[in-house]
């Protein structure tokens, strides 16, 4: 087994197993602050732990590290993502005039967390759609190319 995926295999171990712990903790928690900080946190690492399994399946060869879709759902994806990422940029523009207008540092620090969220989304977001955006102008030089020259594309 390669090193980086017994590294990724423990760091999914150690994620869920965080999980676990928290969980009950987020539970017994009364204060909704606490409890809703608390659950990000468990969130955050189960989110890790999928990503983790990702990673793996990718350097396993179970899972493609191209994105390779039929265009009608590529197509779908990507309107969906740049729906969202617009979505992302409005979230981003509320939450800066939020930070602004917090009278609380802490109240301000919360709310920059879930910015750096948001940014960090939207940054992820958009590099997705420009990955949709090459697939799809691939695609369309490759029928411009049979078009022009009546080439039979490949099957499958």
């Amino acid at each position: 087994m390669p090193k980086l995926v017994k590294q990724l295999k423990e760091q999914k171990a150690l994620e869920l197993s965080h999980v676990k712990s928290l969980t009950p903790v987020a539970e017994a928690t009364v204060n909704p602050l606490v409890r809703a900080l608390i659950q990000a946190i468990i969130q955050d690492s189960g989110k890790h732990a999928s990503i983790c399994q990702a990673l793996m399946d990718v350097d396993a060869g179970e899972s493609t590290p191209k994105l390779d879709l039929d265009m009608a759902v590529a197509v779908e994806l990507h309107q969906n993502i740049k729906q969202h990422i617009r979505v992302e940029s409005s979230m981003i523009t509320r939450l800066e005039s939020m930070v602004k207008e917090a009278g609380d540092d802490r109240v301000a620090e919360l709310l920059r967390y879930m910015l750096d969220d948001e940014r960090r989304h939207h940054s992820l977001l958009t590099q997705l759609s420009n990955l949709l955006d090459r697939d799809e102008a691939a695609y369309d030089e490759y029928m411009r190319l049979f078009q022009t020259f009546m080439v039979v594309p490949p099957e499958g």
